[in-house]
């Protein structure tokens, strides 16, 4: 038994370490047992699956592998540019439906999270506006997937990005993220905190993850560059820890776990969720470093020795 399988499980985002599956084709059957059969998981987190027979395949492969389910809306809200919150109601109307069909497939996996993310920044005038519409839209969600849950309640994760590096999402610095997630106000919604996002917000570990503290249900650890703009890979591109060019590596990983230790997240989030809690590396391929199991052992080889290294301090 893993030293952490007590606290917490162990997960990884399969469309990042195999990137040919982030649009929901390609080799997921293939590559899926990469990570159902090996033991130092307890999750994994999928894209959605455009193609139903694969889908159904894969959740029957899924279903017999005891790993949690984390589904990922996130993906077609970035790739197919849905605009949740839009000040244009067809716009915001194609988003909603868009994403219920989404959570739909998520119970059907059994997943015990879906997660989302805000729309593009609007820009300072219109960000207020856009934040009450996106409120709104967020407890609708969550009250659609509450309504049809079935043996588990699906719980609806947002995830907080920077606002003027890279991404350019209206939901930003963790305070605002916060604060959305108290108006949401549903047993349901919480926040993720990404660690390779932390050096995109000009935020620490200790500020981040004690703001989101109440809402806090689930975990990313990652790298990014920030210090090299003028690069292919500036931004949330998950590089393997410690690539040159990145910001996280074994000493950054160690302070965000005794952040998350310091706040009692394993704890608090198990206490809401009625599971274990979720940890989840977030790393992928990047040129000229293209191959996935080299970065998938970087990944448990970073996470074990950050861990090893907070258990004994």
């Amino acid at each position: 038994m893993t030293s952490w399988s007590h606290r917490m499980d162990f997960g990884v985002i399969h469309p990042l370490i195999f990137l040919e599956c982030r649009g929901g084709e390609g080799p997921i059957l293939e590559t899926l047992p990469t990570i159902i059969n090996d033991s130092i998981f307890g999750a994994i987190e999928i894209a959605p699956i455009k193609n139903p027979e694969v889908r159904q395949k894969a959740k029957r492969l899924l279903a017999q592998s005891a790993l949690q389910v984390v589904y990922l809306p996130i993906l077609p809200v970035l790739l197919e540019k849905l605009e949740p919150g839009s000040a244009d109601p067809d716009l915001r109307r194609v988003a909603i439906e868009r994403l219920k069909g989404l959570i739909d497939e998520a119970i059907d996996f059994g997943a015990s999270m879906a997660m989302v993310q805000g729309p593009l920044d609007p820009g300072s005038d219109e960000r207020a506006a856009t934040t009450a519409r996106l409120i709104e839209d967020l407890q609708q969600l969550c009250d659609y997937a509450a309504a049809h849950s079935r043996e588990q309640l699906l719980f609806i994760t947002l995830e907080n990005f920077d606002r003027d590096v890279e991404k350019k999402r209206l939901i930003g610095p963790t305070a605002e993220a916060a604060a959305l997630a108290a108006a949401v106000n549903r047993p349901n919604f919480g926040l993720t905190i990404d660690l390779s996002h932390l050096p995109l917000l000009g935020e620490t570990a200790a500020h981040a993850l004690q703001t989101a503290a109440p809402h806090l249900i689930h975990a990313h650890i990652g790298n990014c560059v920030i210090d090299h703009p003028g690069t292919p890979l500036y931004g949330d591109f998950h590089p393997r820890f410690g690539h040159p060019l990145g910001r996280n590596d074994l000493p950054e990983v160690v302070d965000y776990l005794r952040q998350l230790n310091s706040i009692g997240f394993w704890s608090a989030a198990r206490a809401r969720l009625g599971r274990p809690p979720i940890l989840s590396m977030e790393l992928r391929p990047v040129p000229g470093e293209d191959d996935s199991l080299a970065v998938l052992a970087n990944g448990k080889r970073t996470f074990m020795r950050a861990w090893a290294e907070v258990s004994v301090s």
